[in-house]
């Protein structure tokens, strides 16, 4: 579990910055001991006198209530980030800092859900997609490139994950790159799962797919979406004429070259209609697959601009999902439910349901306190609102 003192957040900007010209990147020290060359020492929470053994850092990190605030800021060598005093960071974080004060936490170290945004580019434009892609150049691609091996060099052993995921946009956008990073990766911690997750269009490319294999070998699960059981369905959702020939054709280089596979479906309007016409033909199909996940959806970026083409509420469609379980399970597909709370799935399918959403987006809806379930439920997006609603048949067990 994630101790109460991380505080989930990814972003946050300082109050005031002193001291500080260029950006910096680097690993966060909560202790003088563990300060390692190039390392940002975070004072935050720390009541103890350090000073002036914390000059040995790069930066210091000091709440705007510690006490040696002024001591700090009359040193002018060391660049001084002072920061709220709920903005706590741990020991082994890698964080990025610019001279205007934002500050980004590209690893948490004591968090099991750290993702390494590769790109904000993508080739689909998914009708509910939660973060709309961005074009990027191939200067920028290089950048992101190098950011990511920065950090997974920032990363110590003790804190490499055991799992880490590639997400985006669209991963395979970096072509080369993304081969790169899997194979640093690999090289780095051969007993992390890479979990790289791409709309699979790109490993229509043979070659590309082989290369992508031997990068990653067994430690690479891909994990790849399919919105429809015909081309019609799948290329409207993805907003991309060909993309359901392209990723048909990359599920199967995957399974020729040994990439396992999760199958992805978002529930959606147009998934929902045909889910269980797509599960026979998964089941049928694609039996080669590691697991199918049936993830809710998450209200942001267009699927709240489209939302009355991609919204309904889970409730509505408990019984499409229990039938489209049945025919995995029948089949035996391995499949899980993400993303929706126990109380709109129907009984059969509770133990199918995972806690799935990440920490940092994470919340609860004000009824969930009373519910006895909850130490089980995935709760919901911190995207949910009362105009953003995910359901309005939250049932609390109580009995």
């Amino acid at each position: 579990m994630i101790p109460a003192q991380d505080t989930l957040f990814l972003s946050v900007h300082a109050r005031e910055v002193l001291h500080f010209d260029v950006p910096l990147f680097g690993r966060v020290a909560t202790s003088i001991g563990s300060l390692s060359s190039g390392g940002v020492l975070s004072l935050c929470g720390k009541q103890d006198d350090v000073l002036p053994e914390a000059y040995q850092a790069a930066a210091i990190i000091c709440a705007a209530d510690d006490p040696r605030l002024d001591v700090l800021k009359a040193q002018n060598r060391i660049p001084l980030i002072v920061v709220e005093r709920d903005a706590i960071f741990s020991e082994g974080d890698v964080i990025t800092i610019s001279p205007h004060g934002r500050i980004h936490r590209l690893f948490r170290a004591l968090s099991r859900n750290n993702a390494l945004l590769v790109t904000e580019d993508c080739n689909n434009l998914c009708v509910m997609c939660p973060q709309p892609p961005k074009p990027e150049s191939a200067a920028r691609h290089a950048v992101n490139e190098q950011r990511i091996v920065q950090t997974l060099d920032l990363i110590d052993d003790l804190h490499f994950p055991d799992s880490l995921c590639l997400t985006g946009g669209e991963p395979t956008m970096l072509g080369d790159g993304l081969i790169r990073i899997v194979e640093k990766i690999k090289n780095r911690a051969p007993r992390t799962l890479i979990h790289l997750l791409t709309n699979g269009r790109a490993l229509c490319d043979t070659t590309y797919t082989q290369r992508l294999a031997c990068a990653g070998g067994d430690q690479l699960l891909a994990g790849i979406p399919l919105f429809g059981h015909v081309a019609d369905i799948h290329d409207y959702v993805v907003q991309r004429q060909g993309a359901f020939e392209q990723t048909m054709a990359g599920l199967l280089n995957c399974f020729r070259y040994g990439i396992d596979v999760e199958l992805r479906i978002v529930l959606q309007k147009d998934t929902v209609q045909h889910l269980t016409a797509l599960a026979e033909f998964i089941a049928h199909n694609l039996f080669f697959v590691k697991h199918v996940a049936l993830m809710g959806m998450e209200n942001m970026g267009f699927a709240r601009l489209n939302r009355d083409r991609v919204f309904i509420d889970p409730w509505d469609y408990r019984d499409e999902l229990s039938q489209a379980i049945n025919l995995f399970a029948l089949y035996g597909v391995d499949v899980r439910v993400f993303n929706l709370p126990l109380c709109v799935v129907n009984s059969d399918t509770r133990r199918y349901c995972a806690q799935s959403i990440s920490d940092f987006k994470n919340v609860w809806h004000p009824q969930c306190a009373r519910c006895r379930k909850r130490e089980i439920c995935c709760g919901f997006f911190n995207s949910t609102t009362e105009k953003f609603f995910l359901t309005h048949h939250i049932r609390p067990f109580t009995a």
